[in-house]
């Protein structure tokens, strides 16, 4: 058992939130994609610091301070990473994970349907990925990810 793991897996199961972002900006924005964009994204806020601290150093990813939620809170340190970095956060503490595991394994589904679809979109006699479309059975997958995803985080009744 690693420790560090385990500890990182317990304080993501109090603290940390697992879920899948939907971003559309490049096709209404930019216009240079007729699909959205998909990433696994993790996020930490804690009022102390070491956690954090713990996290940035060994994952990497990006470390700020937010404004509190309370109106006589302190500020809260947090940490953010998404899409590879996330992913393969998210496998090295899946096994300690007790309390956010169905949103992890949500999370590490969508990973499985971005490589599926790295080969698929590889243009025929061009030779290069990314040229073709993503195929649609895939884009409706990934948007079932996502739908679950917000459902998992979903608070209250």
């Amino acid at each position: 058992m690693n420790e560090t793991n385990a500890y990182i897996a317990g304080v993501f199961d109090a603290d940390g939130t697992i879920g899948i972002k939907k971003s559309t900006y490049s096709v209404r924005v930019t216009g240079d994609s007729n699909q959205p964009t998909y990433s696994e994204r993790v996020c930490l806020k804690q009022v102390e610091p070491q956690a954090v601290d713990l996290l940035h150093g060994l994952v990497g990813g990006y470390r700020f301070t937010a404004k509190p939620t309370a109106k006589k809170g302190r500020p809260l340190h947090g940490w953010q990473a998404t899409d590879l970095k996330a992913a393969k956060f998210l496998k090295a503490i899946l096994p300690y994970l007790r309390i956010k595991r169905a949103q992890a394994e949500n999370c590490l589904e969508l990973r499985k349907l971005k490589e599926r679809s790295k080969k698929a979109r590889i243009a025929k006699g061009r030779g290069h990925a990314g040229a073709a479309s993503r195929p649609k059975e895939i884009s409706d997958a990934m948007e079932r990810l996502c739908e679950k995803a917000h459902k998992l985080n979903s608070v209250g009744i």
